[in-house]
């Protein structure tokens, strides 16, 4: 039999830029479909399966933390699966299991900034959005991913930390 330890629910896809007005049943379903049925059952497969002393992640965005014109899909469908992890958080907890979330802001080369010159005057509003005036990059989300599967927090559960540069938005 496996064991398992640790579960990231990473899977995502993104919709940016089309505001509320437009967007399709067709982009709706698929956003939600996996953004939040997949974050939910993958979730909800660990809280069965998982070890005690297990850890349950949730990858989100910072669409879901802080509204934003164009992210209405997008953001809603990161809203649920963090609200799932608080319900985990209180329903497992008894068995030493942590569910937290990672609420990444812009990702380098991750995401809609995959295949963008992340450094492009057009992308000026992270800089100005962001005190460290430079977006995340991947090591820097892995680095939070690190912490929440180690022991270092097996008393932090029901937390959505904001990866953000100090950031208001």
């Amino acid at each position: 039999m496996v064991k398992i330890d640790i579960v990231v629910a990473n899977a995502g896809v993104e919709l940016a830029d089309v505001p509320v007005t437009d967007f399709t049943e067709e982009q709706f379903d698929r956003l939600f479909s996996v953004n939040t049925k997949g974050a939910y059952f993958t979730m909800q497969y660990a809280a069965r399966n998982l070890e005690n002393n297990g850890r349950i992640i949730n990858i989100s965005s910072s669409s879901a933390a802080f509204p934003f014109k164009g992210f209405a899909v997008y953001g809603g469908s990161k809203t649920a699966p963090a609200y799932l992890v608080e319900v985990l958080a209180k329903e497992i907890g008894l068995r030493g299991i942590t569910v937290n979330s990672i609420v990444p802001y812009a990702v380098a080369n991750a995401g809609i900034f995959t295949d963008l010159d992340t450094h492009s005057p057009s992308l000026k509003w992270i800089s100005e959005m962001n005190p460290m005036a430079h977006m995340a990059t991947v090591e820097d989300v892995a680095n939070v991913a690190e912490f929440f599967a180690s022991d270092l927090s097996s008393f932090v559960s029901g937390q959505h930390l904001l990866v953000n540069g100090g950031g208001s938005q």
